[in-house]
């Protein structure tokens, strides 16, 4: 799922899928941690996605990570965004 939010995160229901994916994972997992740290960016993908979805820092999507930190992404996704 995490590499799916990263090749989605440019295209606003991509990315929205991606998330509540993630969040419904959490909630069947019963990981109520992870489920409240998907919550939001579960609400809030499809807007800041259509204001920055073409120039942000892609990210891989765990609930658990500062939006601040950076995550490398990996060499063959970035090819394919590359293209």
């Amino acid at each position: 799922m995490q590499r799916a939010h990263i090749l989605g995160q440019t295209d606003a229901i991509t990315h929205a899928i991606a998330h509540w994916q993630m969040l419904k994972l959490a909630w069947r997992q019963r990981d109520f941690e992870k489920w409240v740290g998907q919550l939001l960016p579960t609400i809030v993908a499809v807007p800041l996605t259509l204001l920055y979805g073409q120039t942000r820092t892609l990210r891989g999507g765990k609930a658990n990570v500062d939006a601040s930190e950076r995550t490398p992404i990996p060499e063959d996704l970035q090819q394919i965004l590359n293209q």
